[in-house]
């Protein structure tokens, strides 16, 4: 059986790495470890060079906004799963992480 990932395509692969960038930014304090899992996501995604640079530069200065309706609802799953493990990377979750990941959990609900 494949991974749910690999059911992603290149266009939801790319979403799903902002939405990570997203939640990595949500309390305004990028760790080195949510930035390292977020490249590492990118990474095994199997995303372009170019999509790479994009990726280190959204951890640099911020994802653009998100239209949650971009979010395939299909692989919500998915998505919530990468959301949770990208806000405990740095072994804690604040406030404004939480409250990111209930707003998500209700989008896509």
């Amino acid at each position: 059986m494949e991974s749910p990932m690999t059911d992603l395509t290149m266009k939801d692969r790319r979403i799903l790495v902002q939405v990570a960038c997203v939640a990595a930014w949500s309390d305004a304090d990028l760790a080195k470890e949510e930035r390292e899992f977020v490249l590492k996501l990118a990474k095994s995604l199997e995303l372009g060079d170019s999509d790479i640079e994009t990726v280190a530069k959204w951890l640099r200065y911020g994802p653009p906004d998100l239209d949650p309706n971009a979010i395939p609802r299909q692989h919500k799953g998915t998505y919530l799963s990468v959301v949770r493990a990208v806000i405990a990377a740095d072994g804690r979750i604040d406030s404004e992480e939480s409250e990111v990941m209930s707003l998500l959990e209700e989008l896509l609900a």
